[in-house]
């Protein structure tokens, strides 16, 4: 790869694959995200029909439905939005390159050159997302996004554009890696043990764009409320909502766990994401990066091809985790219903007992959503730390990653069947656009 006076190679590994209901917490106004779409033609390759490819960004990007936009505002309940920044999408611009050898780095540095010259500055937009034709290029990738910056790559072969990539790529610009599970031989926590496959609970865990983000994906970018999210100081037993479901109350539980954060969830069905997803699951956040949570699976089921292996690692009821040096235990006393009741203890102090009877709740269903049973609003007995979870602002030096083709399982395409792990970084040094890229695995098209 060629070097531009903006680019530096860094080392780098990462294993890979690469109706709303109504909000219980929302901002008093959105964070609106200007995304400046890019179209950009090569010497040798351009758009045959650039007027369909843009009505075709414009609906997927910005559109009501089944869109960037749509999604990104019912996973953060209207707490933040894209729009197109002030050039709109802008037509085919022409990069001086041939289209072989995907040469990412440089794609970039040609179109943000471009942009300069229209007048369009880092001022005019938090996003850019570089749209090309991919018939020439070779890319290895379906997808490529900046970790923690602004800047997506998205390689189209035709009419259409995956949303999964799509919203898999801007998770990236918002800091999130891949999310994988830990395999655990047991309930004890101090048996699992880090593996190359994916959670499926999350665009970025291989769930596809019909999934909804987790709840430390949520914590890292404070889209949940320091009531919904709370961080546990003492021994107590919650009662813990459907963390997309309707009306208010606790959504998440955020536990010590050594150095470690442990976060517990429940999901179902709600509005148009996790129709597949139910039950209770819980995250392990190293050093407390909610970014890089890996989901804590205590089953031995193959969760790649199974469709009705979704729900297969949901913490059941009486199941309990524990990590005897850390004098952790966490227990599942009952779930269902869109809601959880959970024992926690600390330090070897005993949880109190089961949750007391809930307070009504009224909810409002939105028309064709699937309804819940109502859950209690408040954590119950035991003592708790209503304060908003901390999350790690992105490094400095910002990572790339990619993503592999729309699916609802994830199938990893590489020599032998296993999981591509590759070496290699591309730094784009330039404001929001400084990233180290991180080659990885990815789906097959």
């Amino acid at each position: 790869m060629r070097l531009s006076p903006r680019t530096l190679l860094i080392p780098a590994a990462a294993v890979a694959l690469a109706g709303i209901a109504p909000p219980a917490f929302a901002a008093d106004a959105p964070e609106r995200r200007r995304v400046q779409v890019v179209m950009v033609n090569f010497a040798d390759s351009a758009f045959p029909d650039p007027a369909a490819t843009k009505a075709l960004l414009q609906k997927s990007y910005f559109g009501e439905n089944k869109s960037l936009t749509s999604y990104y505002n019912e996973v953060t309940r209207g707490a933040t939005t894209f729009e197109p920044a002030a050039g709109g999408i802008l037509d085919p611009v022409e990069l001086p390159m041939s289209a072989a050898g995907c040469d990412s780095s440089k794609i970039s540095d040609l179109t943000y050159e471009a942009l300069e010259k229209k007048g369009i500055t880092e001022e005019d937009y938090e996003h850019v997302s570089i749209v090309f034709p991919n018939q020439k290029t070779g890319c290895d990738y379906l997808a490529l996004g900046s970790v923690g910056g602004g800047t997506t790559w998205m390689p189209i072969d035709g009419a259409e554009i995956s949303m999964t990539a799509l919203v898999h790529e801007f998770g990236h610009n918002f800091g999130y890696s891949h999310q994988l599970r830990e395999r655990c031989a047991s309930t004890d926590l101090a048996s699992c043990k880090a593996s190359e496959d994916t959670s499926h609970k999350t665009p970025m865990g291989g769930g596809g764009w019909a999934a909804g983000l987790t709840s430390p994906e949520l914590i890292h970018s404070k889209w949940l409320s320091g009531e919904e999210a709370v961080k546990v100081a003492k021994s107590g037993t919650y009662t813990v909502r459907s963390l997309y479901g309707s009306g208010a109350g606790v959504r998440a539980l955020d536990i010590p766990l050594g150095e470690d954060r442990l976060v517990v969830e429940v999901r179902g069905a709600s509005g148009s994401v996790d129709g597949r997803i139910s039950g209770v699951h819980a995250y392990r956040a190293p050093k407390g990066d909610y970014a890089e949570a890996t989901l804590v699976d205590t089953t031995e089921a193959d969760h790649w091809s199974d469709k009705g292996a979704a729900d297969a690692d949901a913490l059941a009821a009486g199941t309990t985790l524990t990590d005897a040096d850390e004098k952790v235990s966490v227990k599942v006393l009952a779930s269902g219903g869109g809601k959880a009741t959970v024992a926690v203890s600390l330090d070897g102090v005993p949880a109190p007992g089961e949750a007391p009877a809930e307070k009504p709740v009224q909810e409002d269903t939105p028309e064709g959503s699937p309804q819940e049973e109502p859950a209690g609003a408040e954590p119950q007995t035991g003592g708790e730390e209503p304060a908003a979870p901390a999350s790690d602002s992105a490094s400095a030096d910002e990572e790339l990653a990619e993503t592999g083709a729309e699916s609802d399982t994830a199938v990893p395409v590489a020599a032998g069947g296993a999981l591509l792990l590759a070496l290699g970084a591309v730094f784009a040094a330039r404001g929001r656009r400084r990233a180290a890229t991180v080659r990885s695995g990815r789906h097959s098209r």
